[in-house]
């Protein structure tokens, strides 16, 4: 099902955006894989860390994540094998300040069409993620 939504509509914030900031619902500390490190090495940190996505390391002020959509992706490829975190991660991550609102979260997600974000701090250095599971968790009002 897709909506589409008038962004010059006048619109009423849901009570469980009210309020609520990503520092609430974020996932404190970035888990992050090195940019040659083997498929294998990515799936085995995610699920032993029980995670969906991990920032590649690397120079880059906004490194990529990439994803277990990614890792999928990559499988039916049919060259799982042969490549690295960086070879499929996804475009370079996207930021939010970790006083944003969590509305803002929800526009962030959806415009860039991705399922994490990297938190960041008053210095804009990264200190968390926030995911849609976790904008989902707010949602649950848990």
């Amino acid at each position: 099902m897709s909506t589409d939504i008038d962004p010059s509509a006048e619109r009423t914030l849901p009570e469980w955006l009210s309020g609520r900031y990503v520092d609430d619902f974020a996932n404190v500390g970035i888990l992050s894989c090195p940019a040659e490190a083997p498929l294998e090495e990515v799936a085995w940190l995610m699920a032993d860390n029980r995670v969906h996505a991990l920032v590649v390391e690397g120079d880059d002020r906004n490194p990529p994540v990439i994803s277990d959509s990614d890792l999928i992706a990559a499988v039916g490829s049919g060259h799982f094998d042969e490549l690295s975190a960086r070879d499929v991660a996804g475009t370079e991550a996207v930021s939010i300040s970790r006083s944003d609102t969590l509305e803002r979260a929800t526009q962030l997600l959806t415009e860039h069409s991705v399922t994490h974000l990297v938190v960041r701090d008053d210095r804009w250095q990264p200190v968390g993620i926030l995911s849609t599971l976790d904008v989902a968790k707010a949602i649950s009002g848990r």
